[in-house]
């Protein structure tokens, strides 16, 4: 099952100003080897420790072990079970109201701010800012704010197009490089085999759209100094994106799908789609999960279509990050964030982050956000199904993603006003150019009813 997360993985950032905070404890650094984390350990090195640390990623155990391996007297607990998505979310911010809440824990970079505004993470800037050099810029401006850092990267979902080269073959259909291009071959493809779409579009999701938004540079959500938030989701950059995509879905040129859905599934093991617009998490939690034991479908990995000819720009879709909350004891701040870092910056740790998070695998089938990614021998690893260097791609196109990206306190709202406003428009129940007005009053009331300032 894939980690909606994740793959959703797309949610949440955040409002309120954090005044830096005091943390107890004392570290000094302690250099590893190259391709390895700066780690840092206490005076007291040897005086035990246990943390406790929540994430709904795979093979927690042999994260743990890695740790305690190199940090012997520290222990971590295992993870509870509380699935992932809003589960988890509503257990966290149950248990951080409670005063209850893990030392550590896993937080989607869309779902940061959330936390970050109600006092929930400390800022742990004096143990962590030293690997900042170790992350693409646009990554740990995900997590910090100003001199503040509130979380150290876990994985990342730069985006690209997913396509089958033969499929394009078979119908004389270039790679699109343009979204225009990209409309072009969706008319045509249909027409060529009414069975077959190029893509889909999501309804029920509002992780495509949010990445579209991304790449074509517009900025739904932008915080001032004075933690007033501007709030422009009904934007001329939006607003293109969501009228591109009616013009498909008018046409029938792609399809309506729901993603992450049973038949969502089935539609791609019986080869309806001979593209998908994803990310570096896909090929294994998207794509091969549902293509059958013989299938002949076989895909490559290209940089999204373009706005502009010639450009190259991108899009991120999911990643999580490990923070410290404040509900760690003062004395254990040092070591919750040596965790945070050791197992996400470490050679071993980057290790178990690559590979297959399956029982055999042993891993997390993450797309580490960590630059040495790629000094992993799993990184160059086949991905079934799939030609060429899936890993490497997606690299490149992780350097490409802007940095001026920002999320809102209310992602979790958007996601549920704006797929409920594009289900109706697709049932002929609103029009499409209503959609992200529609969104828009809705989330703005929202944010007023929960006590922010803002400007729309």
């Amino acid at each position: 099952m894939i980690d909606k997360n994740r793959a959703r993985g797309s949610r949440r950032w955040l409002g309120t100003l954090l005044a830096a905070t005091t943390l107890g404890g004392s570290m000094a650094a302690v250099a590893l080897g190259a391709g390895t984390a700066s780690a840092a350990r206490r005076p007291d090195a040897h005086a035990r420790a246990t943390l406790v640390w929540w994430t709904w990623t795979a093979n927690p155990q042999n994260v743990i072990a890695n740790f305690e391996k190199k940090y012997p007297w520290i222990t971590v607990k295992q993870p509870p079970n509380y699935g992932s998505g809003s589960t988890f979310y509503a257990k966290l911010t149950t248990a951080l109201a409670a005063g209850t809440g893990p030392d550590v824990t896993q937080v989607e970079y869309d779902h940061l701010p959330q936390y970050v505004g109600a006092n929930d993470l400390l800022n742990i800037a004096k143990y962590v800012s030293s690997y900042k050099k170790d992350f693409p810029s646009w990554v740990w401006g995900q997590v910090s704010k100003g001199s503040a850092v509130y979380a150290m990267p876990e994985d990342i979902g730069p985006m690209g197009l997913i396509y089958q080269p033969a499929v394009l073959k078979k119908y004389h259909l270039p790679v699109p490089a343009t979204w225009a291009q990209f409309a072009s071959d969706a008319v045509t493809l249909h027409k060529d085999d009414p069975s077959m779409y190029l893509t889909y579009f999501p309804v029920n999701d509002a992780d495509i759209p949010d990445g579209m938004f991304w790449q074509a540079g517009a900025r739904p959500y932008h915080e001032l100094s004075n933690g007033t938030w501007q709030v422009n989701v009904d934007g001329p950059v939006e607003q293109k994106i969501i009228k591109y995509w009616a013009t498909l879905v008018k046409e029938g040129a792609v399809a309506v799908d729901q993603d992450f859905t049973a038949d969502w599934g089935h539609h791609i093991a019986e080869d309806r789609y001979a593209a998908f617009i994803s990310a570096a998490w896909s090929p294994t939690y998207m794509i091969d999960e549902y293509l059958p034991k013989n299938t002949t479908q076989r895909y490559a990995v290209a940089q999204l279509p373009q706005w502009s000819a010639g450009a190259h720009v991108g899009a991120n879709w999911g990643g999580s990050t490990n923070a410290v909350t404040k509900d760690c004891p003062p004395n254990l701040v040092a070591d919750a964030a040596l965790f945070a870092a050791y197992i996400n910056t470490s050679k071993s740790g980057l290790t178990i982050d690559e590979k297959p998070a399956t029982a055999a695998g042993g891993g997390r089938g993450l797309f580490p956000a960590d630059l040495a990614r790629a000094s992993v021998a799993q990184f160059n690893a086949p991905v079934p199904n799939f030609i060429g260097n899936v890993n490497a791609e997606f690299s490149k196109l992780a350097a490409e993603v802007p940095e001026t990206w920002q999320w809102s306190p209310w992602e979790t709202e958007f996601d549920t006003y704006l797929p409920t406003n594009l289900e109706a428009a697709v049932a002929g129940k609103l029009a499409w150019s209503q959609v992200l007005p529609k969104t828009q009053s809705e989330l703005v009331a929202y944010a007023k009813s929960a006590g922010y300032t803002v400007e729309s």
